[in-house]
């Protein structure tokens, strides 16, 4: 089976995101701010990270510039301007998906890179 980390300080966002990505059979775990994610992300193999950018002690931004794997980053936040994006991508993530979710979109977006 395929694990997904989900990085989101997020209650409600970090539960919709779990419960779709279980639904479709995915397991996942979570981390609740950047650096509990980064130490996650370097100490297990995971298919793909769902990274929030606004995060906790370590923030996405910052995790991008520290994670070292070759592991398929998604972020997924409500900051949507051109040039952060831009930024966001030149850092390593693989593809940007804007909140809130449509759920069509994120799974497909899953998918692709699973």
């Amino acid at each position: 089976m395929k694990k997904i980390l989900l990085i989101e300080d997020n209650d409600l966002n970090l539960k919709l995101m779990k419960d779709i990505l279980e639904a479709q059979g995915y397991e996942t775990d979570v981390a609740k701010d950047g650096q509990e994610g980064l130490d996650k992300a370097l100490q297990n193999d995971y298919a793909l990270i769902l990274l929030d950018i606004q995060m906790p002690v370590v923030s996405g931004y910052d995790f991008l510039k520290l994670y070292n794997k070759s592991t398929p980053i998604v972020v997924v936040s409500a900051c949507a301007m051109d040039e952060e994006i831009k930024n966001i991508k030149e850092l390593g993530c693989s593809e940007y998906i804007t909140k809130p979710i449509k759920i069509k979109e994120f799974l497909q977006t899953v998918n692709k890179y699973i």
